[in-house]
């Protein structure tokens, strides 16, 4: 009897223990679905459109992948081919509510290389939330100050596989961040299930068209780029920052109205106000164009435009570093005394150097 009663015991004991781990492993796989669905529904919704950007002459295709988010959410970027100036908006496709992607996670086409490049990387997602959140403040003649709000998240493509984030407004985009792909080889097999579109990516006789097609490489630049290297690294250089302020010199008499600039490494600001005189340095990519609004000692209110030789200003901004690398520029911007010209000088403590291959551009408003 005892004999008997022994297994027994035990076949209960082991039941029992197995019972109660189930019991813990459930509380463990609950606890965990949870979770996820907590973080699921603390994820962050905003109202923006997904954009593609790459260098003029340089235009690229993304054949699969998009911009992910925490919950698992999926944003595609195949919107096909893409050029433009670099860090300005491009191709886009869908706008709405939508999740702030963490993930970048793509493949595509660098038609001018013929070579296809492949990201999975991480995407600074608390740096866009926060973004969203603040929104930034704007000024118009119409409806004064008010706070506008980012609404485009763009993705830029250069030779070489950079890769760099952008959130967007109208008037303002800042850098997410820059990041790294790698050179990658489709394989055959796959190249052979996919569609005709797809399929084309592929054909070296696309990828010359491509680079043909006045659309997509205007024909001075194709001209322009003939018989050149790439320039990879260019894109790198542009995101250098050097501490600088602006000094806009509207007459002795005249007011200022409006500031506002575009840097190289495709972010761009306007000033407000009440930061017209006031010490504005900052540590910023260097100024490609300024956009520039005044009134004379009559009232009249002019507008203009400057756009920098790119060559001369990085020139003149590294010639002033040599010399002090802690130097602090001021980009001092003047109004001649007949409202028809823009004068742009770099100047220091000891240093000045003028800027004189500008594009300029000066109207008198028919407007208040």
């Amino acid at each position: 009897m005892v004999k008997i009663i022994k297994p027994l015991l035990s076949t209960i004991l082991l039941l029992l223990t197995m019972a109660s781990s189930c019991q813990k492993n459930d509380a463990k796989a609950n606890e965990v679905t949870k979770n996820n669905k907590k973080q699921t529904m603390n994820i962050e919704k905003f109202y923006w459109q997904e954009n593609i950007n790459s260098p003029l002459g340089y235009p690229v295709e993304v054949y699969k992948g998009g911009l992910e988010s925490p919950s698992g959410s999926y944003v595609s970027l195949s919107i096909g081919p893409d050029t433009g100036n670099w860090g300005e908006l491009g191709s886009g496709m869908s706008t709405g509510i939508k999740p702030v992607p963490n993930r970048l996670n793509l493949t595509w086409i660098s038609y001018a290389e013929n070579v296809f490049y492949d990201i999975d990387t991480l995407i600074d997602y608390e740096k866009m939330v926060k973004l969203f959140k603040e929104g930034y403040q704007e000024e118009n003649k119409k409806w004064g100050r008010r706070k506008a709000e980012y609404d485009v998240i763009l993705v830029g493509f250069a030779p070489g596989g950079v890769v760099v984030v952008w959130l967007a407004g109208a008037g303002k985009q800042v850098e997410i961040g820059r990041y790294q792909a790698t050179p990658i080889k489709i394989p055959q097999e796959e190249i052979d299930k996919l569609d005709g579109h797809d399929k084309l990516l592929f054909d070296e006789a696309t990828t010359k068209r491509i680079m043909a097609r006045e659309s997509f490489v205007p024909l001075e630049v194709q001209k322009a780029n003939a018989g050149k290297p790439i320039p990879f690294g260019l894109w790198d250089t542009y995101r250098k920052k050097y501490n600088w302020s602006i000094d806009f010199v509207a007459g002795e008499k005249g007011t200022i109205s409006s500031v506002r600039y575009v840097l190289f490494n495709g972010e761009r600001d306007a000033l407000l106000p009440e930061n017209f005189k006031e010490e504005n340095f900052k540590e910023r990519a260097i100024p490609k164009e300024f956009g520039l609004s005044w009134r004379d000692e009559s009232g009249q209110l002019y507008g203009g435009f400057i756009q920098f030789s790119e060559a001369e200003i990085f020139k003149a901004f590294e010639t002033i570093y040599k010399k002090d690398a802690s130097a602090k520029i001021t980009v001092q911007l003047s109004i001649n005394k007949t409202n028809t010209f823009v004068i742009a000088v770099l100047k220091t403590a000891d240093q000045s150097v003028g800027l004189k291959e500008n594009k300029i551009n000066v109207f008198k408003s028919k407007r208040d």
